[in-house]
């Protein structure tokens, strides 16, 4: 018996935090704003068996614990935007784009790993890690998959205008400008300096220092009506 989520990708990351291997097929009957999943299983044939991501959490305090995640991990820039959109929720897909407008980017210091390298320091606007070809109901990752067991990462390190002619060329899918380092990756490890906001498929967590993440490829089966 399938799993029938209605909602968007914060929907079904409160579902899949109460599900255990082995997990149902999942059903998304997509009634979110941004409903990323939804929109790249919409190209795959249906049922698609796609990547999940293992998100282990470290909080300023208490005891880190693990989060699965569908879509996308951040923290800096691709955070705040979806903190601002909060303020635009009845423009439903457009709010992530006014949000946007409204969120001037900070240089912020983290300390990044990949593939469980030695934790370099960068300074970034921002850092994200996704599943999925769309963010925040838009293109932002047209050569990424959600069924090839590997993270599609962006660091952003533009500034206000530089970022807004990224996210223009992302939403009428021009990918004329591209700023920011992209690569793939099966894990990834961010350290703040000082606590931090985090999203999680669209939902928001403070007083995060750290986060862990690992590709678990080929997780779940779902589909989208």
């Amino acid at each position: 018996m399938p799993l029938i989520v209605t909602g968007g990708d914060g929907a079904l990351y409160h579902e899949l935090q109460k599900l255990r291997v082995p997990f149902p097929e999942v059903v998304i009957l997509p009634t979110g704003r941004g409903n990323a999943l939804a929109r790249d299983l919409r190209r795959l044939p249906a049922p698609a068996t796609i990547d999940l991501m293992e998100v282990e959490v470290i909080p300023d305090c208490g005891a880190p614990y693990k989060r699965l995640c569908g879509s996308s991990v951040s923290f800096g820039y691709a955070t705040q935007v979806t903190r601002q959109a909060e303020r635009f929720r009845p423009l439903r897909r457009l709010s992530y784009a006014a949000g946007s407008v409204v969120t001037w980017p900070q240089m912020l210091t983290f300390h990044i790993g990949y593939e469980g390298g030695a934790l370099e320091a960068r300074r970034l606007t921002g850092v994200l890690i996704n599943n999925t070809r769309h963010v925040g109901g838009f293109v932002g990752f047209p050569e990424a998959s959600c069924t090839d067991g590997l993270a599609d990462v962006m660091e952003t390190r533009s500034g206000y205008a530089s970022q807004m002619l990224h996210n223009v060329s992302s939403m009428l899918r021009l990918h004329v400008w591209r700023p920011a380092r992209r690569f793939q990756a099966r894990e990834a490890e961010v350290h703040a300096p000082v606590p931090r906001e985090l999203m999680l498929d669209g939902e928001l967590v403070s007083g995060i220092v750290a986060i862990r993440v690992k590709m678990l490829p080929g997780a779940l089966v779902c589909r989208a009506l």
